[in-house]
């Protein structure tokens, strides 16, 4: 279907995700989002229940801007900024996103972003009048660093994960319009009237607000990421951000022992992640569960990960390797996928134990 020129149009806000922009357009129009999506051209896959446009979200083509520019005026920038496509080669793969949206829960998969879902943060909510920041989508989104609180995950009402859509996944309602401050997930074939900004959420550590805002330079490429006094590409350094989780979660409960100054909450709380995600070896390259487990990982790695020099970095990661190769987990396979940078690996090869069967997943030879 071509796109119709809509009568009102707001425009996108800065870190705004396409889809929050689509509710704030229907509401203006007074009209569902499925709609406003179809006047705009994007096409839709018909008339289920799970009403999704192909590539909703995630990434932007030359259909989706003449469509989209054509209806509302919004330029091929302001309409690319609005796609989980911006993080392209540093927190995660846009095909690896597009594979894991034909899973029935893919932010729980092996890419690190909610193709569905979202966190968010209620006080930023309030404040924007219900701007959905597209950073929250991704997995390591813990803490909001303006008004330093942990991130909601679902809806204390209906209970759903927030913008998951309720029975059936769905990220553009066809029946009615949903107000940018609710939950509006569909419960019994209603939308959830939970009023967000009245939600009650925890203050976050200062410690972990810190690190989100140093994982946030990072993802959106205000800085240059660097390992061991050595610069290293984006996505390299997310990948090796994702191996020291994966090296928590495998030598746990043991690790917390060996690990300095591991705040009490985060060790509750990581226990509590290990067992929500089960002790099957494939989940322990899952994103994190909830915006307290991202929280306590981002507070645990993240001054790992900040060390000056390689020597100093093989002795931070000493815990995480030697624990690991003791519970005889440094074969696992999802730490094997990872595209570490060298000076990660060889920091992670030094720590291996000598004269043990354990040797490094990124040790040459190795099968991946």
């Amino acid at each position: 279907m071509s796109a119709r020129r809509l009568a009102l149009v707001t425009a996108p806000r800065t870190g705004e995700a396409f889809e929050s922009w689509v509710d704030r357009m229907a509401r203006v129009n007074r009209c569902p989002p499925a709609e406003v999506a179809t006047m705009m051209g994007l096409g839709l896959r018909g008339a289920s229940a799970d009403v999704r446009p192909p590539l909703f979200g995630v990434r932007s083509d030359d259909v989706v801007r003449r469509s989209v520019f054509a209806a509302t005026g919004v330029s091929d920038e302001r309409v690319d900024a609005m796609h989980l496509s911006v993080f392209e080669g540093g927190p995660l793969s846009v095909s690896a996103v597009l594979a894991a949206g034909r899973a029935r829960r893919p932010s729980e998969g092996r890419e690190w972003a909610a193709v569905h879902g979202s966190r968010a943060c209620p006080c930023c909510l309030l404040v924007s009048g219900g701007v959905w920041q597209l950073w929250w989508k991704l997995s390591c989104a813990a803490v909001c660093p303006e008004h330093r609180v942990v991130l909601l995950d679902r809806c204390p009402s209906c209970g759903w994960v927030l913008r998951w859509g309720g029975e059936r996944p769905r990220v553009v309602p066809a029946q009615w319009v949903r107000p940018p401050t609710c939950c509006a997930n569909s419960v019994r074939g209603r939308p959830c009237s939970q009023w967000l900004p009245a939600v009650r959420v925890s203050r976050a550590d200062g410690g972990t607000v810190e690190a989100q805002r140093r994982w946030l330079d990072v993802a959106c490429g205000r800085v240059r990421p660097g390992l061991g006094g050595v610069e290293v590409a984006a996505g390299e350094w997310f990948a090796a951000l994702r191996a020291c989780v994966i090296l928590l979660r495998l030598g746990l409960p043991r690790v917390l022992g060996r690990l300095p100054d591991v705040p009490g909450w985060c060790a509750r709380v990581l226990l509590e992640e290990r067992v929500e995600r089960g002790a099957h070896g494939g989940r322990f390259g899952w994103g994190p569960a909830s915006a307290r487990a991202a929280a306590s990982f981002l507070t645990v790695v993240m001054p790992l990960l900040a060390a000056e020099d390689m020597r100093e970095l093989s002795r931070r990661l000493a815990p995480l390797v030697r624990t690991a190769a003791d519970e005889g987990c440094l074969a696992a396979r999802p730490l094997a996928r990872l595209a570490v940078p060298e000076v990660f690996a060889e920091a992670v090869a030094a720590q291996v134990p000598v004269g043990r069967s354990a040797r490094s997943p990124w040790e040459k030879g190795s099968s991946r």
